[in-house]
């Protein structure tokens, strides 16, 4: 895998490009981009896949004119047009899904397709999600995988760095985690509901069983909202909300049964 650093409006955002083949984006959910991403190794063996990391996350450039929905909404219109991912299939993960269904849902030439692992965005009162920010970050691990040491290269820092390299390591992670917050927290139902109707592209949705932010059982919601978009879903055993961390290798496999 290669990273870009790339001027965008005031400051500049990574990109991670990695594989051969047809183009395929990686939207990343609430941990970002870190360096070791087994599943984006997972896409490259038969895609080119471009990974952008948006303001503040994975050592972006925070971006404080983004103070709500609409504004992050807008700038992912930016970057998948500064990346090359307008009009491609894309693979959007946790808050980046409920982004990229809000941008699909004004601008329908975004995506040509889109695959969607663990959504926010919906609510239902008798399940309600968990508050994750709520949680300490050492239990949000927990919270967002079945198996938290897959989620290692972001909740640990590696011994092996230099001191000031782990410094920075810890600047990252409150810097990822702040921006993931200012999207969904406290309450990340913002009308999603009365616009995904509007998503006209094909969308394949992905879940794992053991998600602890949100019950796999708003993968229905999903589907009947989305009305008749869905192609098929998919639930992932032993996974988690980050289901593309835990399994790797499964959810990847979902994705080319998708595509």
């Amino acid at each position: 895998m290669t990273v870009q650093t790339i001027s965008f409006r005031n400051g500049d955002i990574r990109v991670i490009r990695a594989g051969k083949g047809p183009v395929l984006g990686y939207l990343h959910g609430t941990i970002g981009n870190p360096s070791e991403h087994a599943f984006l190794e997972e896409l490259a063996k038969k895609h080119e896949v471009v990974a952008p990391c948006l303001p503040g996350f994975s050592g972006s450039t925070t971006d404080p004119s983004l103070r709500d929905l609409q504004d992050w909404v807008f700038l992912l219109s930016e970057v998948i047009d500064l990346v090359g991912l307008t009009g491609k299939p894309v693979v959007a993960s946790s808050l980046n899904a409920m982004l990229a269904l809000e941008l699909a849902a004004i601008r329908p030439e975004a995506f040509s397709e889109l695959v969607l692992l663990s959504p926010l965005g919906l609510w239902d009162n008798d399940a309600p999600l968990a508050d994750l920010y709520a949680t300490r970050t050492t239990k949000q691990a927990e919270i967002l995988l079945q198996d938290p040491a897959k989620g290692a290269a972001y909740f640990e820092t590696d011994p092996a760095l230099s001191k000031d390299e782990q410094f920075q390591a810890g600047v990252d992670r409150y810097l990822t985690s702040r921006a993931a917050a200012s999207i969904v927290w406290p309450f990340p139902a913002k009308g999603l509901e009365d616009r995904i109707h509007r998503v006209s592209c094909p969308v394949t949705i992905v879940w794992g069983d053991s998600d602890q932010l949100v019950p796999a059982s708003y993968a229905a919601l999903y589907d009947k909202a989305l009305s008749g978009r869905v192609k098929k879903t998919v639930h992932i055993s032993e996974a988690g909300h980050l289901v593309e961390w835990d399994q790797a290798e499964k959810t990847a496999q979902a994705v080319e049964k998708a595509l």
